[in-house]
């Protein structure tokens, strides 16, 4: 009787990960908190992970939260039960995941019509992991400013691909570096396409850019997890955690959970926050440790690339007031990076410490960075989806890819004027 309920939970595992996951039972509901009490109350909420909140709560401010038809009538009972303004937006969630993977197939077809050789290169949609790591591996075979390396191994053996922008030809520990990660969060294919828009004008425009080049080094990782990235593309466009099989029914660890830096132990395997059964427990996880080890006697900055919000988040992030030493070097950056947004056109983006104003968050990417030696660290929260959708549509991207790459250039600007760390500070 074990053996035959074992083959059936294995039947159903295997049907899981390999069923395109639909959404159709699931609203998208806009919640805004006028009091700090209401904000904490959803803040609570967020944490325990009963909801997907695509954005996480802020004061008088709009976030957007998936809920399934079976949980509707609790959660509109704990809203009006604390007084929390809230609309239904939308009542079928796979409508808005149909309408921006319809605007990808078109894209592919008349990309396939016009038999470009490199109809990948441009950022009016949405790449594969394959296109990606292709473009990288033709970067590296025709510039020799760029180095591409895998850093690791996922659990389904998956690479992971890291690539160095220098114009000397690899990183010399002689100038500062900046190191960054972006789809550590497998649904954020925003940053992941910034990154790679960053990338392409810092090599394939580099005239652009020379003064910057000449005193900054890059290490970029553009997809951190990319088992969960493919599981986006042909299975779950809204999966968020890696792959890891926690046991026969949930998958998946938060990466942005598991790094060994004020780490904290969660239960609930089957949430989107779940740290992991220790610190530093993941491939990914210990892939990107590597470099933050890598680098330490150079690393100036690390920039953690995630979507949505447009935010500029310094640390501490794992408690409320609790400012990093330099947080006012943080804070006057991240500002002169906001106004870059701004003279371009871009909105208004926050900036500040990340548990203020975001939510406090254990074993995150950023704090680690900075615990590693890295005088500044960074979270970049891009531009989202708007109300309907987690993710951009592909004829908004090319200007959101536009506004983050303000950003990256004032921080390398920023970082080329620094010395590099030394073995005293």
């Amino acid at each position: 009787m074990k053996f035959c309920l074992l083959l059936v939970c294995f039947a159903i595992l295997a049907h899981a990960n390999s069923t395109k996951v639909s959404y159709a039972e699931y609203q998208l509901y806009l919640v805004r908190p006028e009091t700090r009490e209401q904000l904490g109350k959803l803040r609570d909420l967020a944490e325990k992970d009963d909801y997907d909140f695509w954005d996480m709560p802020r004061l008088k401010r709009d976030a957007r939260v998936m809920v399934s038809h079976y949980d509707e009538s609790r959660f509109e009972q704990f809203l009006e039960r604390n007084d929390i303004h809230y609309d239904l937006v939308m009542d079928n969630v796979q409508q808005i995941l149909d309408k921006q993977r319809k605007s990808n197939l078109e894209y592919r077809e008349r990309v396939k019509r016009e038999s470009s050789p490199r109809a990948t290169v441009d950022f009016d949609h949405y790449w594969t992991l394959e296109e990606i790591y292709q473009y990288m591996e033709e970067l590296g075979a025709n510039y020799e400013t760029v180095e591409v390396f895998e850093v690791g191994r996922t659990q389904e053996n998956r690479p992971i691909m890291g690539l160095s922008i220098t114009n000397g030809g690899e990183v010399s520990m002689e100038r500062p570096v900046v190191l960054m990660d972006a789809g550590i969060h497998a649904r954020e294919w925003v940053g992941v396409m910034s990154v790679m828009y960053m990338i392409h004008q810092f090599v394939e425009n580099s005239e652009e850019y020379s003064a910057q080049l000449e005193k900054t080094d890059y290490v970029i990782v553009p997809v951190l997890n990319p088992d969960g990235y493919v599981y986006t593309h042909e299975v779950n466009r809204l999966w968020r955690k890696n792959r890891t099989q926690n046991n026969l029914l949930c998958a998946g660890v938060d990466l942005n959970r598991n790094f060994p830096f004020q780490w904290r132990f969660t239960s609930n395997a089957c949430t989107n926050t779940y740290a992991g059964m220790s610190e530093g427990s993941e491939l990914e996880t210990v892939a990107m440790m590597g470099l933050f080890s890598q680098y330490k006697d150079a690393l100036t900055m690390y920039i953690a690339v995630h979507t949505s919000g447009e935010m500029i988040l310094w640390p501490w992030g794992y408690e409320l007031d609790n400012y990093c030493d330099n947080w006012e070097e943080h804070d006057d950056l991240g500002k002169q990076a906001a106004a870059a947004i701004m003279s371009v056109g871009g909105s208004e983006w926050t900036v500040g410490n990340a548990a203020d104003i975001l939510y406090a968050a254990s074993g995150a990417t950023d704090d680690y960075g900075k615990y590693s030696g890295a005088r500044l660290a960074y979270t970049i929260e891009l531009t989202g989806g708007g109300v309907e959708g987690f993710d951009l549509l592909e004829a908004q991207l090319g200007k959101a890819v536009v506004d983050a790459m303000e950003i990256y250039k004032t921080f390398g600007a920023y970082v080329g004027t620094l010395p590099i760390p030394t073995a005293d500070e």
